[in-house]
């Protein structure tokens, strides 16, 4: 009786712990993402970012730790802003502050973290638009990398339905228009530049009404 209590005290001891290191990461990338800034642009656990920047709640892990590295190389670049400066410069200025295993660790933080809800547009969508964008990215082979309705993408690729709609729109044309190139952007460069601004817009709006 002893030693089958002793096995089993064992037992919940090894799986306390592995349940406890597999939380650390999570725990410990939620005070990084808030200590290093990040906070400030992307918003409470990554879902209520401003302006154009994107949500990072929900998103697959990998895409984000591969994103995050591409900009502190200065790999990944983006198009300026009103006035007159990168988008990305602001988050690569700081990315000295963060070493690449907490990069890891914020990563595995945000992909856990919930995915925000749609934003409603100021002006009320009607049908006729969302159903546009949904032929528009199926017609696009958008689908064949990023899944149905965006929410199933191959591995490593982001989870873009339920995405904010302008910054869905600026990496469309800015991967359209061969300002970025980082990643798997060249694989989506055939598709893209096959897109006018129209279409891009009408996607954008489509997914951006996907809930996660």
């Amino acid at each position: 009786m002893i030693r089958l209590f002793a096995g089993f005290s064992l037992s919940l001891l090894l799986v306390s712990t592995a349940l406890a290191q597999t939380a650390a990461p999570a725990a410990d990338g939620k005070s990084l993402f808030r200590t290093r800034t990040c906070i400030a642009c992307h918003g409470r656990d990554g879902a209520r970012a401003i302006q154009n920047y994107p949500e990072l709640a929900g998103q697959d892990r990998v895409y984000l730790f591969n994103q995050m590295k591409d900009i502190a190389s200065g790999t990944r670049i983006s198009g300026k802003d009103e006035r007159g400066y990168p988008r990305s410069q602001g988050m690569k200025d700081i990315m000295h502050l963060v070493s690449e295993a907490e990069l890891q660790q914020i990563a595995d933080y945000l992909a856990v973290a919930p995915a925000p809800k749609p934003r409603q547009p100021e002006t009320p969508l009607d049908q006729a638009a969302l159903d546009k964008g949904k032929a528009a990215y199926t017609q696009g082979g958008c689908q064949s990398c990023h899944g149905p309705s965006g929410k199933k993408p191959l591995a490593s690729y982001p989870t873009i339905g339920g995405m904010k709609r302008e910054y869905l729109m600026l990496q469309m044309a800015e991967m359209r228009d061969g300002i970025r190139t980082n990643g798997k952007s060249k694989l989506m460069l055939p598709f893209a530049k096959k897109l006018n601004n129209e279409q891009i817009e009408l996607i954008a709006t489509y997914l951006s009404q996907i809930e996660r």
